[in-house]
């Protein structure tokens, strides 16, 4: 941690970086401001955090394998170097659900991890990716965003905006001691240019499913197109998209250890994008379930009213995915409603 004198956490959040910019001749000049913007400051930010995350580590490096990785090597070394924040501007390793690859550029993505240790073993770590969801959507939300009404949950791991997934999380575990257990949550989020990213996204996974089987590219299921953050906040700052985050899961973890997901259960439902909607529940690329998405348990497990009844998902190797996609002028203001 640094020493630099602390700032309140309830200063506004900036989405600029300070200094003042330099002039556009062109358009296709580019800004001290601009530069700024799409770098992370590692001071800036420990400046930032001081008072909310006083006894937490925070990093800040250029490239690493995957921040998930590094903070998994540590906390097996020694849990007691918890908490800790690790943010890169590259990974080259980074990684979502189910092992997929995290298609990001530098500047156009903010990708960090958090490690904490928790009291208790994994069935009480029930519901924490919905939790964090929450989190980040509060994070996102003390920034001066243009439609905070557009962002929304999908179940378990996705933050979306107007439909398109904005931000994906991966939460990974590792023993820590009696009654003890040490969480590590990724997160990347889409700050610019949603459609390089949907180009990356389709060419891998045309890679990947040809290489599993000539004919699997045409029975995979459709990815949720991605969506950036610029769309509703002009040229985000990733400092301070990461300060914002930081704070809200800071607070989160310090009460999920305490409380559990009763305590977000109420917000998350209010923050759910397809709830009241027709969905598919997917598995290995099959449907294996048509119904309509409800709320969630105590713990987390998704609820599903069916011809047949109520039925409960738990998290795993499921996909959810609209039935009847929402068209281009229904998707605004229309999902993530809080």
């Amino acid at each position: 941690m640094n020493n630099a004198a602390p700032s309140s956490p309830h200063d506004p959040l900036d989405a600029t970086a300070t200094g003042s910019p330099e002039s556009r001749s062109g358009t296709g000049a580019t800004s001290a401001h601009d530069t700024a913007a799409r770098q992370l400051d590692g001071e800036r930010v420990r400046s930032r955090l001081a008072a909310v995350c006083r006894d937490w580590q925070i990093e800040v490096v250029d490239t690493t394998g995957s921040t998930n990785l590094d903070l998994l090597a540590r906390l097996r070394e020694d849990t007691s170097c918890a908490p800790i924040v690790r943010a890169a501007m590259q990974q080259t390793a980074g990684r979502g659900q189910r092992g997929r690859a995290w298609q990001s550029l530098p500047g156009d993505s903010l990708t960090f991890s958090l490690a904490y240790v928790m009291t208790g073993g994994p069935a009480q770590l029930a519901g924490l990716s919905l939790a964090t969801g929450v989190a980040v959507v509060e994070g996102l939300s003390d920034l001066p965003i243009s439609a905070p009404q557009a962002l929304g949950l999908k179940w378990p791991n996705d933050v979306l905006l107007r439909g398109g997934k904005l931000a994906g999380i991966l939460i990974e575990t590792v023993p820590a001691g009696p009654g003890r257990i040490g969480v590590v949550i990724g997160i990347g989020v889409n700050l610019r240019h949603a459609g390089d990213v949907a180009t990356r996204i389709d060419s891998a996974a045309v890679q990947s499913a040809t290489a599993a089987s000539p004919s699997a590219a045409t029975q995979a299921v459709p990815a949720t197109p991605p969506a950036a953050l610029e769309s509703i906040l002009v040229d985000p700052d990733m400092s301070s998209v990461l300060v914002a985050l930081v704070q809200r899961l800071a607070a989160m973890l310090a009460r999920f250890d305490t409380q559990r997901f009763d305590a977000f259960r109420e917000d998350w439902e209010a923050m759910h994008a397809y709830g009241g909607s027709s969905i598919r529940v997917i598995e290995h690329g099959r449907d294996v379930l048509h119904g309509v998405a409800l709320g969630v348990d105590s713990q987390g497990c998704l609820r599903v009213a069916t011809t047949e009844g109520e039925r409960k998902i738990a998290s795993g190797e499921v996909s959810v995915r609209l039935l009847d996609p929402p068209t281009a002028t229904t998707l605004p203001g229309t999902q993530g409603g809080r």
